[in-house]
């Protein structure tokens, strides 16, 4: 039986099983860390999870499942109690983890290979539009996308969570004769938001550009910030690495791929549902390497080609090499990051992109960004 791991990244096939990883809470040091398993098969399935920890991260006290370790590799099996789960059930294993890496290379049952946990929130719910019935008032949206799935939206009536829903529209009962401002966010199995689509039947437009955030927090693998204010509503926001664009969320932090070492510009900027744009909020820190530290930089991917076939582009490289490890490929469109992919190859949707490739080792540090053979 093939399993998707929905939260993870790893490829559908033909079983509902899904495994999702959640970091429950999190310290300076560590985090405590769990798989939820659930069989939406109708067959009982027996599981078996295998992932990778990056240097300096370990699996301290464990719980639900047998762990089994081999360098920074790691195999889980279940318990006793919880190795074969009944059609339609769920169980969990987790860890105290030694460090602040996450799981990377993660493998179910031989059923593929993730790039780490899932980071990327949705896109903008797009369309949001408005329409009125005899004693009802229906909000519909174009369906958002997602690198895994889209899990639910949430509508909001102002600052207040009015519903959650499925589907691509929510109906109410008619409102006052006021005039309202409705938003609607797309969030994924991870939680991961997106920015609000937003909407004020009736309202003026809108040119006034939110403030920025008041302050930025930036740390190896998350960014803060505080809250932007619009005379509208804030949408979302921007978030850049130096010049790369990690994601838009219209949540107060984004998870980003571990950074390594180097100088940084962590920098925020707020938007409305009118598209204005605050005036950016950057903080620049310096991250050196300790005495024991992984320092050196992958090569360069080389021989970046690309194939189209039908109406898909598959883009190969040749691997880059590290003095202690490649852990994967940064996959860019122009200077918005896409993903990570563990192997050498990326495939997506015509129309052609400008797509940009980059090695990262475990510790986080990037080569140079690949070039498009002749």
């Amino acid at each position: 039986m093939a399993l998707v791991v929905a939260a993870l990244g790893v490829p559908a096939a033909d079983g509902a099983a899904t495994a999702t990883f959640v970091k429950q809470s999190e310290w300076s040091t560590g985090y405590t860390g769990q798989f939820d398993l659930s069989n939406g098969t109708a067959s009982p399935w027996t599981w078996k999870v295998e992932f990778d920890l990056p240097v300096g991260t370990s699996v301290g006290n464990f719980w639900g499942a047998t762990v089994t370790r081999s360098g920074d590799h790691y195999v889980a099996t279940g318990a006793a109690w919880n190795a074969t789960v009944a059609p339609g059930g769920a169980t969990n294993f987790g860890w105290v983890s030694l460090g602040t890496g996450s799981p990377q290379n993660v493998s179910v049952n031989g059923g593929g290979t993730s790039n780490g946990p899932d980071i990327r929130p949705p896109s903008t719910p797009q369309n949001l539009r408005s329409v009125v019935g005899t004693s009802t008032f229906t909000l519909r949206w174009d369906a958002a996308s997602d690198d895994t799935a889209v899990k639910s939206y949430e509508v909001y009536s102002g600052a207040n969570l009015i519903a959650t829903v499925s589907g691509t529209e929510y109906t109410m009962g008619m409102p006052p004769p006021m005039i309202y401002t409705y938003r609607v966010r797309a969030l994924d199995a991870a939680g991961n938001a997106s920015p609000y689509a937003v909407i004020t039947p009736g309202g003026q437009p809108d040119t006034t550009a939110p403030t920025a955030p008041d302050s930025v927090y930036p740390g190896s693998t998350k960014i803060m910030w505080t809250a932007a204010t619009d005379n509208v509503a804030v949408a979302g926001y921007d978030v850049y690495i130096n010049s790369d664009h990690y994601g838009a969320t219209s949540a107060l932090s984004l998870n980003v791929p571990p950074i390594g070492f180097g100088s940084f510009s962590f920098t925020v900027i707020a938007f409305d549902g009118a598209g204005n744009r605050s005036a950016p909020r950057t903080v620049r820190v310096a991250v050196d390497p300790g005495p024991a530290s992984d320092w050196s930089s992958p090569t360069p991917p080389a021989n970046l080609r690309v194939t189209v076939t039908g109406s898909t582009a598959t883009w190969t490289w040749s691997a880059s090499s590290d003095n202690v490890k490649v852990a994967g490929y940064q996959v860019f469109h122009g200077n918005d990051w896409v993903g990570n992919v563990t192997g050498t190859s990326f495939t997506e949707p015509l129309p052609l992109k400008d797509v940009r490739v980059r090695a990262f080792d475990p510790t986080g540090n990037k080569s140079g960004f690949a070039v498009l053979a002749a």
